[in-house]
């Protein structure tokens, strides 16, 4: 009888076949591999621009989160209706609910700092940042989104691994972690470079050389540095080019490289994004772009940093034991032990395990989000093809794509007294209808140029113009607090100016965004 064993098909790899296969995935551990101290310091990052996001929305709580300002739940319910019941800030348009949740918020956001129950204050975090967000999506920009999916992505990501009360509190830290959704974390700022290349690659100036010195002569947007750079066309394209080249081959500078090469990588995009900071007004875009790129400064970065840090601070740092009351394992460890010395060991280990395991799911979730949606971005980046929705959203990163804009524009509000004279409606006098010395000081924050952009939307005609009457609905009632005479009409106008890329002015054009009795 023939030997059955010799008919089997043989299964086993060669010992050269298995070494290149672990090889393999070594490498590819490898490239997704984030020292925990670069976690550390992502949180310590995310909680920092999370505070100074509230304090900086403080100083207009009353003007675009209650009823006595612009943006009253009124309109915010018609506007977007797709989010009513989904904003605890929607709860009460009363202006001390509102800071209280803004306080609420900036205490979570030290305590997410510091890394007291990191996972829980982040998820916390997380969903008053997205409550605040819903209460007023009129105020945000892309540095917002990106905010919330670096929060939701680092939340299943060991955070508080390191340079935390719950480091301290653990007694045990790794040196480096990798899995899935450390991968997500690494892949989210190259999917945000590389499908932002690909839309200005659909445009005329990026890659013609001239897209950093149309972009930097819209006077609204350019501020500091960028007023300046202006004089030196050859290093504007210079710029150009070296921006264009990062943005296209981030996947090859950040995810192919490792070691030393990688956080030099990491460094040069850093250095790209201070220059954003101090030359555009975009928010808080360029912060939450330098904290994309924290998880990327490698073990041998942080090696060489602490070579620079003075014995005397590292001896001071707080034991376990100074911790006094939060020195205590959470809640939910303690039940854990307990439960192990009642010998319900097996139910324990089956409880961690389930944990563990949920937490690689959800990280395979979120990869496959971020790359499936991205994509979708850019194949309808238009939303021609029908498949755009608020989640797919969360992926599109257009910001100057695909050619940055070649005029800009501000507004100015036209009040109409009882006696039939008209004056500025918010600093008297007669209102100027011409170009100002520097048109970034006609907004006061990003965020009122941000609105007032959705008025302008809103008062165009075949729109639902909520937003602009609600604008002007609430100019009526400043204006009236600003001068002696009733007002009987509100005019807000939108004034346009092409901007100067070959250094000369165009005529001004002002255009009505709305009209209003009081």
């Amino acid at each position: 009888m023939r030997d059955e064993r010799s008919s089997r098909p043989k299964t086993n790899r060669s010992p050269k076949g298995r070494t290149r296969l672990e090889s393999v995935k070594s490498a590819v551990r490898s490239r997704f591999e984030v020292d925990t101290r670069a976690l550390a310091a992502l949180r310590i990052g995310l909680g920092s621009i999370l505070l100074l996001d509230v304090i900086h929305r403080a100083g207009d709580i009353e003007t675009y989160y209650t009823d006595a300002g612009a943006y009253p739940l009124e309109a915010y319910e018609a506007t977007y209706p797709q989010f009513n019941g989904l904003s605890i800030h929607a709860l009460s348009g009363e202006l001390w609910v509102q800071q209280l949740l803004f306080l609420v918020a900036g205490v979570f956001a030290v305590a997410l700092i510091v890394g007291y129950r990191t996972r829980l204050v982040a998820a916390i975090s997380l969903v008053l940042l997205l409550s605040l967000h819903a209460r007023n999506p009129a105020v945000l920009n892309g540095g917002d989104r990106l905010l919330r999916v670096m929060l939701l992505l680092a939340l299943v990501t060991p955070i508080g691994e390191r340079w935390s009360v719950d480091a301290l509190r653990r007694g045990s830290t790794r040196p480096v972690v990798a899995s899935f959704a450390t991968a997500a974390l690494l892949v989210q700022p190259v999917v945000v470079f590389t499908q932002n290349a690909i839309l200005k690659h659909r445009g005329d100036t990026w890659y013609s050389g001239d897209g950093v010195k149309i972009a930097l002569a819209n006077d609204v947007m350019t501020i500091h540095l960028g007023n300046h750079l202006g004089a030196y066309p050859a290093l504007l394209e210079v710029l150009n080019w070296v921006w264009v080249i990062l943005l296209a081959g981030s996947g090859g500078f950040l995810l192919v490289t490792s070691g030393r090469l990688r956080a030099l990588f990491a460094l040069a995009y850093i250095g790209a994004f201070v220059g954003l900071l101090t030359s555009v007004a975009v928010g808080l875009f360029p912060l939450v772009l330098i904290a994309t790129m924290i998880p990327f400064l490698t073990t041998p970065f942080w090696e060489t940093l602490a070579r620079f840090v003075p014995s005397r601070l590292t001896d001071r740092l707080p034991s376990a034991s100074a911790l006094g009351p939060l020195s205590r394992p959470p809640v939910e460890r303690r039940a854990l032990e307990s439960a192990r010395t009642r010998g319900y060991e097996r139910v324990t280990s089956v409880a961690e395990t389930h944990g563990r395991s949920l937490l690689t799911a959800v990280g395979v979730l979120l990869l496959c989000w971020i790359l499936l949606f991205s994509a979708i971005n850019v194949v309808d980046h238009d939303g021609s093809g029908g498949i755009e929705t608020e989640f797919s959203n969360e992926q599109h990163w257009g910001l100057y794509a695909p050619d940055p804009s070649t005029s800009y524009s501000w507004f100015g509000a036209e009040a109409t007294l009882e006696n039939g004279s008209t004056v500025d409606a918010f600093e008297g006098g007669e209102l100027a209808m011409e170009r100002p010395v520097d048109a970034s000081q006609e907004y006061d924050t990003f965020r009122e140029r941000k609105f007032l952009e959705a008025v302008r939307d809103s008062g165009r005609e075949g729109t639902n113009n909520v937003t602009a009457e609600s604008y002007a609905d609430w100019v009526c009632d400043r204006a009236d607090d600003e001068h002696d005479a009733d007002v009987d009409e509100v005019r807000l106008f939108r004034l346009v100016q092409a901007s100067p890329v070959d250094g000369e002015y165009e005529d001004l054009r002002a255009q009505t965004v709305i009209e209003r009795a009081c």
